[in-house]
């Protein structure tokens, strides 16, 4: 993950009800719960999916936001159940 001071985009706190949806390249749908955003992405939780690679290209709608396509830019396992996702937006 990049350091603040690497980031173009200033990080916000989403509302705690934010949702994250997203279909890969497969057409594969999965739902998160989103824990941070910002102009240019954001990052979400997610149950543990071997789906999430970084590089691949998606689909993404974050909130009630319209759907825009992004790019996994990293994954953190967080246990053996969890992991965090970072998105970055394409458009």
């Amino acid at each position: 993950m990049p350091s603040d001071s690497l980031r173009k985009h200033i990080r916000f706190q989403p509302d705690s009800d934010t949702f994250v949806a997203l279909k890969l390249e497969d057409n594969s749908l999965y739902t998160g719960l989103c824990v941070s955003e910002s102009q240019g992405g954001c990052a979400g939780v997610f149950i543990n999916h071997e789906s999430f690679v970084a590089g691949k290209m998606c689909l993404i709608k974050v909130g009630k936001l319209d759907a825009v396509a992004a790019e996994i830019r990293w994954v953190k396992e967080l246990d053996s159940d969890i992991i965090k996702v970072g998105f970055q937006y394409l458009s």
